[in-house]
């Protein structure tokens, strides 16, 4: 397969995989902030794992992307966030896990690194959650809490007990996947690690991309900063979503397409687990040859 064809062949996935996103960016729950929880970056993540970094950001942008210029024409800020942040997403998924497998990196010490930012959120959250007002603390008020001059911005934000409780569940579960991590696969820490990276940076960028660009076009730094504190629950729960169907659903894929031509496999060889498969696979034909002689 020459170069060209092998370009062609990447554009084609890339486009199939970002029509995939936007898609999937239409499977979505919506959330009492107005925000809503969807399955787009999800698509982006195995893109990301299979392709590379820059075609797993290209899917993200591309993706992602068209959603917000068909329902978000009115606010540009949202679309510039979308384009930027997911081409940095899908760029960490893919670069980072095929920097661990070349690098044979340790994940566990790495995931507890990553349970610390997620304890870092729950225990903030909680924090705020506590000092707000929750005289009208009910399930119909989506289970807020709501803070009078919220970091001194003079307004009153809505502090969603889903905060802390998906932050919590972040932190459990990273702490249970770096304890037991030597029972996935080499590929499976790898992906977990590269996904909750990624996922970190999605909920950090949310928030402050949300807030600067919002701040600067639209409405004012005091208002950007109560809007993007009240999107933070779909931002965990969407990557919450999307580390477990990824993780999950990452290497049946891969097992079913990364060989093929299509898809260039990159990462071919880097594991050992790849290579004792492939040794098994030609020890298995071999023997499947010399029998089929001694029936002839």
């Amino acid at each position: 397969m020459g170069k060209t064809e092998k370009l062609l062949n990447k554009i084609i996935v890339i486009a199939l995989f970002s029509a995939l996103c936007c898609a999937a960016t239409f499977i979505q729950i919506r959330m009492p902030a107005g925000d809503f929880v969807h399955l787009g970056n999800f698509v982006m993540i195995i893109s990301a794992l299979l392709l590379g970094g820059i075609a797993g950001g290209l899917t993200g942008s591309l993706g992602m992307g068209l959603y917000d210029i068909i329902f978000y024409t009115q606010k540009p800020s949202t679309i510039i966030r979308t384009i930027a942040l997911k081409f940095l997403i899908g760029f960490i998924v893919g670069s980072v896990f095929r920097l661990v497998l070349k690098k044979k990196l340790k994940t566990n010490i790495l995931l507890y690194i990553s349970a610390a930012f997620f304890l870092v959120i729950f225990i903030a959250s909680i924090v705020f959650f506590a000092i707000g007002d929750k005289s009208n603390l009910s399930f119909s008020s989506g289970l807020n809490s709501v803070v009078s001059d919220f970091l001194g911005s003079g307004k009153s934000v809505n502090i969603s007990l889903y905060i802390p409780i998906f932050a919590g569940v972040f932190t459990i579960g990273t702490l249970a996947a770096a304890i037991f991590s030597n029972k996935l696969s080499k590929r499976s820490q790898a992906a977990l690690f590269a996904i909750t990276i990624a996922v970190l940076v999605n909920i950090v960028g949310e928030f402050f991309l949300r807030w600067l660009l919002e701040g600067l076009m639209l409405d004012g730094f005091d208002v950007s900063l109560v809007t993007a504190t009240s999107k933070i629950p779909g931002s965990l729960i969407t990557g919450f979503i999307s580390i477990f169907l990824a993780v999950l659903i990452y290497e049946p894929i891969y097992k079913a397409v990364g060989h093929t031509a299509l898809f260039n496999d990159d990462t071919k060889g880097l594991v050992e687990e790849d290579i004792n498969t492939t040794e098994e696979e030609n020890d298995d034909a071999i023997e499947g040859g010399n029998n089929h002689a001694e029936v002839l």
